[in-house]
C-alpha cells in the first residue's frame, strides 16, 4: 500500500510541475524520456541476467513452447490489421503499431510518440 501510494504521489507531483511549468525545461524536444527508457531497460537486463535460475528455466523449457508467443504476436497484429478496415480515419501500420506494444506500454508509447505522434503514442 505504501509503494502504491508512493507512486501515485510521484505521479501527482510530476503533473503539477507539468501544469504549472515549475520545471523551465522543454521536454517536447529532448531525449529525456529515450535515454530514460534505455537506462531501465538496462537495469532489468542485468536483472535478469543476474539470475542464474533464468538461464536454467530457458533451457529447461520445450522447444515447443516457442509456437505460444508467436501465435500471440501473429494473433494480435492480424486482429488489430481487422480492427483498422473498422477505423477509416487509421492506417492499418498505426493500428498494428499500437497493438505491437504488448502490455509494456512505457516503452511503445515513446517509440510511437516520436514516429507517429503524440496522438498515436497516447492510445
Amino acid at each position: 500500500m505504501k509503494g502504491s501510494l508512493i507512486i501515485v504521489s510521484f505521479f501527482i507531483v510530476g503533473t503539477l510541475c507539468g501544469l504549472f511549468q515549475l520545471i523551465p525545461y522543454d521536454f517536447s524536444q529532448s531525449k529525456l524520456s529515450f535515454y530514460a527508457l534505455c537506462g531501465l531497460m538496462f537495469c532489468v537486463g542485468i536483472s535478469i541476467g543476474n539470475d542464474p535460475q533464468t538461464l536454467k528455466s530457458f533451457r529447461s523449457l520445450n522447444p515447443r513452447l516457442l509456437f505460444l508467443p508467436v501465435m500471440t504476436i501473429l494473433g494480435t497484429l492480424a486482429g488489430c490489421a481487422v480492427v483498422s478496415l473498422f477505423l477509416s480515419h487509421r492506417s492499418p501500420s498505426d493500428c498494428m503499431a499500437v497493438g505491437s506494444g504488448f502490455g509494456y506500454y512505457s516503452l511503445s508509447s515513446i517509440f510511437i510518440t516520436e514516429y507517429k505522434g503524440a496522438e498515436l503514442g497516447t492510445i
